[in-house]
This record gives C-alpha cells, sequence and structure tokens, in this order.
C-alpha cells in the first residue's frame, strides 16, 4: 500500500461523480488485488453532491483527493489525476470496478517483465461472471455502431452480426488485442510521455477507443493479461443521466471516425445513428405517459436525432 517515502510503483487514478457506494467498495479490494506493490491512490471528484469527498476523506486518510468544484468530464479529470501521479506506472481505474484479490500486482508484474507492451488491461468480466466483450474488441466501425445502438446484436447473437466484439476470442488467454476497456488502463513504464493521457478531443466517452489507436499507432501493442481479473459494474455514472450520456457517446465515436477513418465514415456513422433515433422516437414518445422505460427513451432518443440532424449542442451540462 501507500505510505512510503520513495516513489510508489504504481499510481491509481480514479475519477469519481455521485458514486460513493461503488468508489467505496473499489478502495475496499485494493489492499488485497495490489499486494506486495507500492502505490497510491489519487481520487478525482467531479464536483458529486452526495457528499463523496467528505466521506472519502474520512473512510480512506490515506488517498489523495482533487476536489473540483464543477464536473469537467472524465478525461479532464482523468488527466488531471494523471498530473499529480508519482508512480513509475499508472493506471485509470473507473469507481465501478472491483479488482480480484492479486490482479493489480500481476498487471504490474507483467508490465515489468514485458517491456514491449505499451497499453495493459486486465480480464474484466460483469456481475454475472460473463467476459465483457469491450475488452478485446476490435476497433469500432459505422456499423457495428448502428448494430449496438438498434439492438440488432441483442435480438440476433450472430457472428456475422458481431464481428466487432470479436466472439471467437478466448479472453481467459492472455495477448495483444485491437482494443482494451476504459474501465481499467494501466499505462507501461515504457510508455513514451506522450501517450500518458487522454485526448481533450474526447471530453467524455471515445477516450480509451483513441487511445489504444494512438498506442498501436507508435508500434506498441495493446494487451489483455488473463490473469488479471476484475468485476466491473458498469453505467454507474451515465445512467443518471441517459440522455446526455447517450449524446456525448455519439458525438464521441463520429469524432473518432472523422480522425481515424476519414469524414465519409463520419457522415455514415451520423446518418445510420439518425435512422435509429427517428425509429426509436417514434416508438418510445407516444409511450412515454404509460412507462418510465419509454419516458427514459423518449428522452434520449429526442437528444439523439436532435444531434444527428442539426449537430445540437449536449441537453444540459452535468451537475
Amino acid at each position: 500500500m501507500a505510505g512510503g517515502h520513495g516513489r510508489p510503483d504504481l499510481s491509481i487514478v480514479i475519477v469519481s461523480w455521485r458514486v460513493w457506494p461503488h468508489l467505496r467498495r473499489c478502495l475496499l479490494a485494493l489492499p488485497a488485488a495490489a499486494a506486495d506493490i507500492e502505490y497510491e491512490v489519487i481520487v478525482v471528484d467531479n464536483a458529486s453532491a452526495d457528499g463523496t469527498v467528505a466521506k472519502l476523506r474520512a473512510a480512506f486518510p490515506w488517498v489523495k483527493v482533487l476536489a473540483n468544484r464543477e464536473n469537467v468530464l472524465y478525461t479532464a479529470a482523468a488527466n488531471q489525476g494523471l498530473a499529480q501521479a508519482r508512480g513509475r506506472m499508472q493506471m485509470l481505474l473507473n469507481p465501478d470496478m472491483i479488482p480480484h484479490p492479486g490482479s493489480i500486482t500481476r498487471l504490474v508484474r507483467y508490465a515489468e517483465a514485458h517491456p514491449e507492451a505499451g497499453l495493459l488491461g486486465p480480464r474484466i468480466l460483469d456481475p454475472a461472471g460473463r467476459d465483457d466483450w469491450r475488452t478485446g474488441r476490435a476497433f469500432p466501425t459505422p456499423w457495428s455502431e448502428f448494430v449496438d445502438w438498434s439492438g440488432i446484436g441483442r435480438w440476433l447473437p450472430l457472428p456475422c452480426l458481431l464481428k466487432n466484439r470479436r466472439p471467437g476470442y478466448d479472453r481467459s488467454q492472455t495477448s495483444a488485442v485491437p482494443l482494451l476497456s476504459g474501465a481499467c488502463l494501466l499505462f507501461s513504464p515504457y510508455l513514451p510521455d506522450a501517450l500518458r493521457q487522454l485526448s481533450a478531443a474526447y471530453p467524455m466517452y471515445g477516450e480509451d477507443i483513441d487511445l489504444c489507436r494512438r498506442v498501436w499507432h507508435a508500434g506498441l501493442p495493446c494487451v489483455l493479461v488473463a490473469e488479471a481479473t476484475m468485476t466491473h459494474v458498469g453505467g454507474a455514472s451515465s445512467a443518471q443521466r441517459p440522455e446526455l450520456s447517450a449524446w456525448t457517446a455519439v458525438s464521441a465515436m463520429n469524432r473518432y471516425f472523422s480522425t481515424w477513418e476519414g469524414k465519409g465514415a463520419a457522415r455514415w456513422h451520423r446518418w445510420l445513428i439518425g435512422w435509429i433515433a427517428l425509429f426509436k422516437t417514434l416508438v418510445f414518445c407516444p409511450l412515454r405517459a404509460w412507462h418510465p422505460r419509454a419516458r427514459r427513451g423518449c428522452r434520449v432518443y429526442r437528444a439523439l436525432l436532435a444531434w444527428a440532424l442539426f449537430g445540437r449542442e449536449a441537453p444540459e451540462p452535468l451537475r
């Protein structure tokens, strides 16, 4: 654990926004997960209104807390924490992650033994114990985004539709992968300084995809370390503002396509999202008076339709 006077092996940066129960559980899991590792923890709180900062300082006095006065969204807060990190290695960890015993130690030891690795991530399971497809998947395409947002992949889970998720890939084997989940990313000690921060072009969502792309572009692999296992509850912050989260996610992916695949791919993505938003708006909005899910769906897809048609800005800032 942290507490030594020298430079720690690892700095763990956690961005928090109104998720105290998840954050507490994550922090309680760290001593067993990072056994034999000298580490520090930096929590950047994005102006939570649930008393997170006071509770954090009382329950975990060994954690360094950066309390923002306003919500600057994920990327800015993560970079803020990374800038304060003193460790030889840095890790970005979501507060709704539950690191299993020894998982962080195994990640760190693998990174030390494999200087060719640029970015490393654990094998991530959902609460039911199933592999999270976001780790190890291929880089997204406009078609894969259409499949995910339309729901086709849930109703017709065919390999030809879900190629982006690489359904045949064995996540129980350590190997280089196109993409790692941003829920937990370990920066190798050998990674160039220019790759040790997230791109400000992605305020929230898409920053992990862009980072993996930049690491691969630099000739360094992203590695899934299967013997390091964590559970991801998922959606703890985004579920609080689904319409803003959805808008931010699709606009981030459009920026990714424009940057890495060209403006044609970005237009194709926008067109596909627009058709999905139109269809689901017509489905959900007439039912919004009778069902909470329909009310939520109506808000989300009206926001996406406004984005697709007019490039309208986010519904309102996070508070």
